[in-house]
């Protein structure tokens, strides 16, 4: 857009309006929802605000086929979920963002004085491997053939480790799993409830290969998204359906294998080819072998500056007694952190009767290959739960947990455990803090259904209310539900967050 000024003659100027920079997609912007897993060590599917996630991955020893083991205690996990950049970010032709996320699998106890968990669903035999060909190929697997409960199963949770590849449906007890347009293999995870309070839940994992047995996997086929070339010369491999190996620079010659580039001085951005080993993945004829295909980057010459969205600080948290918890940064070194708060001493804060919001600042340490040096600074609130001691004073029954909002609607529920809360009200109740036994209830990030006095809530028992409450006993959100009525009809107003 351009403003034409007028100045007296022979004078005119010609201004061009500025325009806003264009942002930086990182995990905040991508703010992924719904991540967690169950004690049978499966996670649900998680979504996102923006961006497409890729794939859900771990480092933990014992993650395997795409789920977890399960423990006796509860354990923090640490999970990667890689998400698509849309187009309109200033890292759009990186292609994707790696976020961690530290989620809590809660215990599988099923005998002795406290389990975790009693009766419920039992898995039945193995569910066998299944294989279907590209293009919209389906296959049905009747799963009340491989879960067992005394009760009446209500639902069933579906996990797809890959949905590049399949995706699939339930109708009943029938689970329907049908191809998209890519060669490959990967996992399906269901998990069966009989809705029960309390009560376990089973998973069978089913080994998934989409087939295009006729034809050789090639360079046409890699899908490659993403992927860069620092200025310092730092490689970012492409993300791929095949799993991506080795670098060079001369297509075939092995003598020039890389793991990464020269620094870029020429003062202007160069265009950069490599060649990259990939394994072709399970379902094309070639499945195993080394396959190589090239992607051209293009690296830049100046460095770029070194501010809060390159630091990227992520899980920073405030321990109950007042401690800070540096939790990662994506790039530099976190070197220290102060507060201006008055009860700020020798590193941390004092305890607290509520749940307070201290403002942190981190000292940073800027790595080579910025156009600054030496530290910087970054602020971030954090919420201080309260001390144990701060039981709240006003009572509330809740209900049993819930991964979703919508997770009451496929039956009726009795809320009836007793908790107290900070909360003054039903209403006027996110960062409050929520007791049982005189200890912050550990919530897992769940919904509860919550109430002053014993109701049941479910299918068609009109209006209620809802708290998610983190593991901390925080409660993160509110909502008002209203669930379909016996008819299968939705009353207006179905529910949302206060």
């Amino acid at each position: 857009m351009s403003t034409k000024i007028n100045v007296r003659s022979p004078f005119y100027l010609n201004l061009t309006e500025p325009t806003a920079p264009t942002p930086l997609f990182i995990c905040e912007t991508a703010n992924i929802q719904n991540l967690s897993i169950d004690q049978q060590g499966q996670i649900n599917q998680p979504t996102t605000d923006l961006g497409t996630i890729l794939s859900v991955t771990s480092s933990d020893s014992d993650f395997s086929n795409d789920k977890f083991a399960t423990v006796s205690t509860a354990t923090d996990r640490t999970i990667t979920v890689r998400v698509s950049i849309p187009a309109g970010y200033s890292n759009t032709t990186d292609g994707y963002i790696d976020c961690d996320k530290v989620i809590q699998q809660p215990a599988l106890v099923t005998s002795g004085s406290s389990p975790s968990c009693t009766g419920g669903v039992t898995a039945s035999g193995s569910i066998p491997a299944v294989s279907i060909d590209v293009d919209g190929d389906s296959t049905t697997v009747n799963l009340s053939s491989y879960f067992t409960s005394s009760d009446p199963i209500s639902s069933y949770n579906v996990y797809i480790g890959n949905n590049s590849l399949v995706n699939a449906t339930v109708s009943s007890n029938t689970l329907t799993i049908f191809s998209n347009a890519i060669a490959g293999s990967t996992n399906i995870i269901v998990s069966a409830t009989d809705g029960g309070a309390n009560t376990c839940t089973a998973s069978q994992s089913i080994a998934v290969t989409v087939n295009a047995s006729a034809v050789n996997f090639g360079c046409g086929d890699k899908a490659f998204v993403g992927g860069s070339i620092t200025q310092a010369g730092v490689i970012t491999k492409p993300n791929s359906v095949a799993v991506v190996g080795t670098i060079r620079t001369v297509s075939g010659d092995t003598s020039t294998n890389i793991t990464s580039y020269q620094l870029n001085n020429t003062g202007s951005t160069r265009p950069v080819t490599l060649y990259f080993d990939l394994t072709a993945p399970a379902g094309f004829a070639n499945a195993g072998a080394t396959v190589e295909c090239p992607a051209t980057f293009y690296q830049p010459s100046s460095n770029p500056a070194y501010d809060c969205n390159v630091a990227n600080l992520s899980e920073q948290r405030i321990s109950k007694g007042g401690i800070v918890d540096y939790g990662k940064i994506a790039v530099g070194t976190i070197l220290s952190h102060t507060s201006t708060a008055s009860d700020f001493r020798n590193g941390k804060f004092a305890e607290v009767f509520t749940a307070t919001n201290r403002t942190v600042t981190f000292t940073l340490q800027i790595p080579a290959g910025y156009s600054n040096s030496g530290t910087f600074t970054c602020n971030k609130t954090l919420l201080q739960p309260a001390t144990a001691s701060a039981v709240g004073t006003n009572n509330f029954v809740i209900s049993t947990a819930k991964r979703s909002s919508n997770g009451f609607c496929d039956n009726r529920y009795s809320v009836s455990r007793a908790v107290t809360s900070t909360a003054s009200s039903l209403t006027l109740a996110i960062n409050r803090t929520v007791f049982q036994n005189r200890a912050p209830f550990s919530g897992g990030n769940f919904y509860y259904a919550v109430s002053t006095r014993r109701v049941t809530v479910g299918k068609g028992t009109g209006r209620f209310y809802m708290w998610q409450i983190d593991d901390e006993g925080i409660i993160q959100d509110v909502l008002i539900f209203n669930c379909p009525d016996i008819d299968g009809n939705h009353p207006q107003g179905s529910g949302g967050s206060l």
